[in-house]
């Protein structure tokens, strides 16, 4: 069996505190001021306010919002598509990529379902496509270490770390355009397609 040693990159989370407004304008002048101001935060910094609460510690959601515009994306693909097209499209970041059928030793949760929310890498979330009625779907096979970093094949540790690791993978999604609700954009978005077997030196 061959190892290979991944280095675990940490993302480093940035958050903005404490907003003030400094002026001698009338108040309803500063509220009005203060409102655009946060919603304009709350835009570049990714709004999850229509974002259900089981999905906000995650950067995708398979539950689909209240205010989802199905009616605007069935009217956009009606009658250009004859067979069902499974959408999105995988972006190699790794071609090291397992069978499915192999065992890590390493409890996973499968989920292959519709997703209608993608966060960016950026932190701001996005309405992904759906059309079923007009056979275009966008499914993509997710899998989540139930539990990360914990102990694996603990009879090969032999004097390394041997543990849980979640593999992620580069994703195209088509999302809805910031600019229209009647337009689209591409957008690549990092998702965790397996969870496998890794060893570290030990410390």
């Amino acid at each position: 069996m061959a190892w290979t040693l991944h280095l675990l990159v940490g993302i480093t989370v940035c958050a903005l505190s404490g907003l003030q407004l400094a002026c001698a304008a009338p108040q309803k002048d500063a509220d009005s001021a203060i409102t655009t101001l946060v919603q304009d935060v709350s835009s570049r910094s990714g709004n999850d306010s229509n974002v259900p609460d089981k999905c906000k510690h995650l950067n995708y959601c398979n539950i689909k919002p209240k205010d989802y515009p199905q009616e605007t994306f069935n009217k956009m693909f009606h009658g250009k598509i004859t067979e069902p097209i499974f959408q999105p499209r995988s972006v190699m970041a790794d071609d090291r990529q397992e069978d499915y059928e192999d065992q890590d030793d390493c409890e996973a949760t499968i989920l292959f379902e519709r997703l209608y929310q993608v966060k960016s890498n950026e932190g701001k979330w996005h309405t992904v496509v759906q059309a079923p009625d007009e056979n275009y779907l966008q499914m993509v096979r997710i899998e989540t270490c139930v539990a990360p970093g914990s102990s694996c094949f603990k009879e090969f540790e032999n004097g390394h770390d041997v543990i849980c690791h979640q593999q992620y993978n580069k994703w195209e999604f088509m999302v809805q355009d910031d600019t229209s609700e009647s337009k689209t954009k591409r957008l690549i978005v990092d998702l965790p397609v397996c969870c496998s077997c890794r060893y570290k030196a030990a410390a």
